[in-house]
């Protein structure tokens, strides 16, 4: 219980934000809503990944057309590419529809997550919601022999994400070279216009 009278001298409010987070996320997830306002990381890929999985399976004896959307609220800076594209897989596979809204900024791995959501055909952005596609960035440390391999296995990577990212907008090839060195944002009408996403808001 808060101590009311302790929070007035301290000048602080009886519950952190991170609590708030928490709650606003869980409170969330009653109505099939999942909030990923935050970077790719192991946690975000549990509890996000979790939930859709969880919830494919709940409805795996309803059909389709009848089953609760999910809707994903995203503003995300990015993150691991690597645990995003695993995410990225989750959403795709997903019998149960899945609804992404942008209200802030898809940047980086963002943006590949709002691509992930092609085959639903339900990726939304508020009108001043921005979309960001930029190359990924990574340090290497170790032998030659190591980081020859990692600069192969990024390379192969890299090949994933343009195949990903062409499979399912209107990016074509010849865009997507010309931008890939690029910092790339979209607004909300270019990104309608590039596929990236289905409606503007």
């Amino acid at each position: 219980m808060c101590n009311c009278e302790n929070s007035k001298e301290t000048n602080k409010l009886p519950y952190s934000v991170l609590d708030f987070e928490e709650y606003t996320y869980f409170k969330a997830l009653e109505n099939r809503e999942i909030i990923l306002n935050s970077e790719v990381d192991d946690y975000l890929l549990e509890r996000v990944a979790y939930q859709i999985i969880k919830w494919n399976r709940e409805d795996k004896d309803i059909p389709v057309n009848e089953r609760k959307e999910i809707e994903i609220i995203l503003n995300s800076p990015g993150g691991d590419v690597y645990l995003g594209m695993a995410l990225c897989s989750v959403i795709e596979k997903s019998e149960t529809p899945i609804t992404i809204t942008v209200i802030g900024n898809a940047a980086s791995m963002g943006a590949l997550l709002l691509v992930s959501g092609a085959k639903h055909g339900r990726r939304r952005a508020y009108e001043f919601s921005n979309v960001l596609f930029h190359d990924g960035s990574t340090v290497l440390f170790g032998s030659s022999n190591k980081v020859k391999d990692h600069v192969k296995f990024q390379e192969e990577k890299d090949q994933q994400v343009k195949d990903f990212i062409i499979r399912n907008t209107k990016i074509t090839e010849e865009k997507y070279e010309d931008m890939k060195d690029r910092e790339w944002w979209l607004t909300a009408s270019s990104a309608l216009e590039w596929g990236v996403i289905d409606e503007i808001i």
